[in-house]
């Protein structure tokens, strides 16, 4: 049974393939009260984000089958807005880059703080 809190505080998509990051997130994340669905790749997450309805995605940018860039692409396309806070390695992507991607709000360059993507969690998952 999901509390009310949990409710409240929504849905969020953690797409990456390290499996290690994922973990991370999802403990970190379901211990602020969120409920948490994960992806390995971006076909995975493309049907997760078509079909829940997601608060927040955390989204890796070097993955197999589908790339971040091509989700978001993907996402623009089918017109499916969900806030989407991007992560990359240093090298990668600038934040720059990401300026065509209408529903990235904020880049984090890995390896990341886990309390700043907590806090880019918390204020996105609220529009």
């Amino acid at each position: 049974m999901i509390r009310p809190l949990e409710l409240e505080a929504g849905m969020i998509l953690v797409v990456d393939d390290d499996a290690g990051i994922v973990k991370l997130l999802r403990t970190a994340l379901e211990a602020e009260k969120f409920e948490v669905l994960t992806a390995a790749d971006g076909v995975e997450a493309f049907k997760l984000v078509r079909t829940s309805k997601c608060k927040c995605l955390v989204l890796d940018m070097k993955m197999p089958r589908i790339n971040g860039a091509e989700l978001l692409l993907l996402m623009q396309a089918e017109n499916i807005h969900v806030p989407t806070i991007v992560m990359a390695g240093f090298g990668d992507y600038q934040e720059g880059e990401l300026k065509e991607f209408t529903n990235v709000v904020k880049f984090l360059h890995k390896p990341f703080k886990l309390e700043d993507m907590v806090a880019a969690i918390r204020k996105f998952a609220k529009r």
